[in-house]
């Protein structure tokens, strides 16, 4: 099957289907390349940071050393869009429309928009009353490494609630779901890719949560047939998260 046939190439991609021509093989290359780039990332932030922290002097010092290393992690979830665009359109073409970035249904999205905000409040609040219940360990609190204040929080929110949520849609859902759908069919690539987003954000005490949030996320794209919806939902849930931090902080 030639690639004008799959709709990518010379020819943009069906509007209402998702046909994508990368192969189990370029994402696989696509995850190690992911998980390069973050341990990279890791490894700059804490020498950059670490710098800082020798030059510097007393807490203050020490405050912005956490700072920086949080931005500078935060940030690097932004080189997630790099894999996504070289084992993907840059190889078979169809440009960011092939990851999803494309006009979709927007009164479908925003029913299963509204549908999904509710079930993901309801998932996390079982969650946190069983993981209480059981005594299991709750996530980091980014905001002590962030620092308190309005610029504190404007700064988690760019990084956490905009930057990382782009990222991680054009990544886990415009590309990997995309291209396990394509292979093992809708209810396997919802699985498999919901599976490795839980798991790539490396937090035990959120993986249940954060799996079944991949389960809505892929299948608000799926039936929307456009990622926006999956972004801004992915978005508002981030931000919200924030604002529960530094209100409760």
């Amino acid at each position: 099957m030639t690639l004008e046939e799959n709709g990518v190439g010379s020819n943009p991609l069906p509007v209402t289907r998702m046909h994508v021509p990368w192969t189990l093989k370029d994402m696989a290359w696509a995850l190690v390349a992911t998980v390069m780039f973050s341990v990279l990332g890791v490894m700059v932030a804490g020498l950059v940071a670490g710098a800082i922290l020798l030059i510097g002097r007393g807490g203050l010092a020490l405050e912005r050393y956490m700072a920086l290393v949080m931005v500078l992690v935060l940030s690097s979830e932004g080189l997630l869009l790099v894999p996504s665009w070289v084992w993907g359109p840059a190889k078979y073409g169809g440009g960011w429309r092939a990851l999803g970035l494309r006009r979709g249904k927007p009164w479908t999205a925003l029913a299963l928009m509204a549908l999904a905000v509710v079930v993901i409040i309801g998932v996390n609040v079982l969650w946190e009353l069983l993981r209480e219940r059981l005594g299991w360990p709750d996530q980091a609190d980014l905001s002590q490494f962030l620092g308190d204040g309005l610029g504190s929080f404007l700064l988690a929110v760019l990084m956490g609630g905009v930057l990382a949520p782009l990222a991680e849609e054009v990544f886990f859902r415009g590309y990997i779901y995309a291209g396990l759908r394509a292979r093992w069919g809708v209810s396997w690539g919802l699985v498999a890719s919901s599976l490795l987003f839980a798991c790539a954000h490396l937090s035990p005490a959120t993986i249940p949560p954060l799996f079944v949030m991949g389960l809505l996320l892929a299948y608000v794209y799926e039936r929307s047939d456009s990622l926006w919806p999956s972004i801004i939902l992915h978005m508002l849930n981030n931000t919200a998260a924030f604002i529960i931090v530094y209100v409760a902080a």
